[in-house]
Formats: C-alpha cells, structure tokens, sequence
C-alpha cells in the first residue's frame, strides 16, 4: 500500500511539471528536410531563389510547419528538377543561419497583406510577392 501512494505521488508530480517533460513543444518540433523543401516550393514555386530564401528562413525561425499551406500544395507533385534544387539549396541556407526572412516567421502573398494588418503583424520586408512580417 505504501509503495503504490508513493509511485501515485511521484507520477502526479512528474505529470504536473510540463518543465521536466521529454516531449518536445508543440510551437517547436523538428522539421524534415522533405517537408521543408516541399513547403518551400509548395509556398514559391513561381518566385525567385532569393524569395525562397526568404520562406525557408520564416520556416526555419517558425520551428514548426503549422498553417504553412505549401506542404500540401498540388503543385508540389508536379515540379521540376531545377524546382526542387533551388528549394533545397533555400532550405540548406536557411539551417546553416543565413537569414533571408531578417528574423520573421510569418510570410504571405499580396492577397494575404489584409489579413496580416488586421492581426496587428508588422511588414518587415518584401521579396518579389511575399512579404514577410513579426
């Protein structure tokens, strides 16, 4: 019985302290180079190697690819060699710390610029169409 109570309370006090957890955060999980690479053409399939750049370094500084609607793309099946070079050699600049997105981690097309303001995100930069914001 004693043994139980304290396995009970030692659990309890392991489970109550989300600090000591081993799981890693949600808002920052690691990111799969194919992933990556895909998000990137997914978001800038039709925009220069500097643009995509610039979303691999949001991506990178994200942590995470929640929301990031290139992942999922159609697109994404269906482009080329050269494509998929370009997005790589984005991404690998973007995990050796060249910063493309100047610290931001959120990006969007002209038509997403309303909603971004609306939400009280700040412009940072813009790169061909995508501008990128904090």
């Amino acid at each position: 019985m004693k043994r139980a109570t304290l396995f009970s309370l030692a659990l309890g006090l392991i489970m109550a302290s989300p600090a000591r957890t081993t799981m890693a955060s949600p808002a920052r999980t690691k990111i799969s180079d194919r992933d990556a690479v895909r998000a990137i053409i997914g978001e800038g399939a039709n925009q220069s190697d500097a643009a995509l750049a610039g979303i691999a370094s949001a991506i990178h500084n994200r942590g995470n690819l929640r929301g990031v609607y290139g992942l999922t793309n159609p697109v994404v099946n269906r482009a080329s060699d050269a494509l998929w070079a370009r997005a790589r050699r984005a991404w690998n600049l973007a995990k050796n710390g060249v910063d493309a997105a100047a610290g931001c981690q959120f990006f969007g097309c002209p038509t997403d610029v309303p909603w971004f303001h609306k939400h009280g995100f700040i412009a940072v930069k813009t790169i061909g169409q995508i501008t990128f914001y904090k």
